[in-house]
């Protein structure tokens, strides 16, 4: 029973170090109790400690998965329960992998480098399995070190994971009273900190400015698709626009699904989204649900002067609200959780629309696709978010936290209009420049920067993650052929 405790306390540590505690120095300790337990165990053992822990970790931070079916799912609570646990308990089996692996591989003299880059390696394998859920990374536990979380512009968020790990495994290491791990951890810590801090006060980035306002107007999930509040969601934000314009904007940018009927289908209220577009000097991206050959897409569409510019359908859709992961496993549930939530198709086509790399929602938290849009072309990138299915959870503040690492990775300033918050305006360093809370109606405006910059990021994408990974998997076999044949 206490080693249970002590595998349910690394998971507690875990999700403490994420919003809403946002005990980021948590993350760096978190792994010492699973560390302790598991070295020495045999493979069931590790495997067990391991799924513990992560089991309370992704129970205390995706809990909201089951309030969202409950809430909007049609579901009941225990129903909701029940299909969210084979997805808890996948995502506790990377836990459990992890640390049946490390427990062959403590203590040893390279584990505070291999066992790191086995994480990695595990973290790189979620963010693209089942279409991928790369949610609450370890080094996104870290955005509150500004200076330390610009290396991501060289390997992403995934080499901030493998550092924060090392400093775990360099700690553990003191039981057998060896320094040098977490000698040669603070020094990497330290000279991260350092350059972070030289690179943030030195990055220049060149091209044309841009005035851009942000529209966040705040309208509960249960009323968005009500018809009857059509009109005054457009009255909303015509009125938030053209507050945005009498302060300078010349791009103006709306949440997902802002216009809460078929945008260029319906063609009343679309009328007067183009006389408004027309009647103002600046662009204006705006989302909507759109159905083309039977098949329902999540839109967002760019106009200017009135004239369509072009649109983007979204490509990555969200497990649990627009598609369901582990499906055939719980088909009962499939169909009313579906119809309850949407029914959407994938986008064809990944691009940036006039230089505007859409980001939609979930996809925020996909560098590949960052990486993508920045290489096509996109200046600007735009998170469109309606965090309104998440109420005042954890949730809207974590998915903030983890888009501006995309800002970092790209170089790019990135905008993020949300539905009922939080709407923000992130900097080139992922900084959070203004933003405007939970529940509040209001606009933000900026000068940005649009650029064309190549970060090592956007054009190598995760080639040192995968390196580090490789490496550490090619050392970990080979410990294990050795210590195979030593026996």
């Amino acid at each position: 029973m206490k080693r249970a405790f002590l595998a349910a306390l690394s998971g507690l540590l875990y999700a403490l170090a994420f919003p809403p505690c946002d005990l980021g120095l948590f993350a760096w300790v978190f792994a010492l109790p699973l560390l302790w337990l598991i070295e020495g165990a045999d493979g069931r053992e590790a495997l067990a400690y391991g799924f513990i822990t992560g089991l309370v970790a992704w129970g205390g931070l995706v809990y909201w998965i089951v309030y969202v079916m409950d809430l909007y799912g049609g579901m009941s609570l225990a129903t909701a329960t029940l299909v969210f646990l084979p997805f808890l308990s996948y995502l506790a089996l990377y836990f459990g992998i992890f640390a049946l692996i490390a427990a062959r591989l403590l203590p040893g003299r390279w584990s505070f480098l291999t066992i790191p880059g086995v994480w990695i390696l595990l973290e790189l394998v979620r963010s693209s399995a089942l279409t991928g859920f790369p949610w609450a990374l370890l080094g996104y536990s870290q955005h509150a070190l500004t200076s330390l979380i610009q290396i991501a512009e060289f390997g992403g968020v995934y080499v901030i994971s493998g550092l924060v790990m090392m400093g775990n495994v360099s700690l553990i290491s003191l039981r057998q009273r060896d320094w040098r791990p977490v000698i040669v951890t603070a020094a990497l810590v330290g000279v991260g900190l350092l350059w972070g801090q030289w690179r943030m006060d030195t990055l220049r980035l060149e091209g044309p400015p841009l005035v851009a306002g942000i529209a966040q107007a705040n309208i509960a999930q249960e009323d968005k698709w009500l018809p009857e509040m059509v009109q005054p969601t457009i009255d909303t934000y015509t009125r938030l626009t053209r507050e945005a314009i009498e302060r300078g904007a010349t791009l103006v940018v709306w949440p997902e699904t802002a216009c809460n009927f078929f945008l260029f289908r319906q063609w009343q209220p679309t009328r007067q989204i183009i006389t408004l577009s027309a009647d103002i000097p600046a662009r204006l991206l705006a989302g909507s649900p759109a159905v083309d050959d039977g098949c329902y897409y999540n839109r967002a569409w760019l106009l200017d002067k009135g004239k369509l510019i072009g649109w983007y359908d979204k490509v990555h859709l969200v497990p649990f609200g627009e598609y369901l992961p582990l499906a055939k496993l719980i088909e009962p549930f499939f169909s009313r959780l579906t119809v309850g939530v949407s029914d959407f198709s994938r986008g064809k086509t990944l691009a940036p629309v006039g230089k505007l790399g859409i980001l939609n929602c979930f996809e925020s938290l996909m560098p590949d696709m960052a990486r993508t849009l920045a290489q096509q072309g996109a200046a600007v990138l735009v998170n469109i978010s309606n965090d309104a299915w998440f109420k005042t959870w954890a949730t809207p503040e974590q998915l903030l936290r983890m888009t501006s690492f995309r800002a970092i990775e790209t170089r790019r300033w990135l905008l993020r209009p949300v539905n009922h918050g939080i709407s923000a305006v992130i900097d080139p360093q992922g900084r959070i420049v203004s933003s405007l809370g939970l529940l509040q109606e209001g606009v933000l405006v900026a000068e940005i920067t649009r650029s064309e910059h190549l970060s090592f990021y956007t054009r190598h994408g995760n080639t040192l993650p995968w390196l580090w990974a490789a490496l550490s998997v090619l050392a970990a076999l080979t410990t294990l052929v050795r210590n195979a044949k030593a026996s």
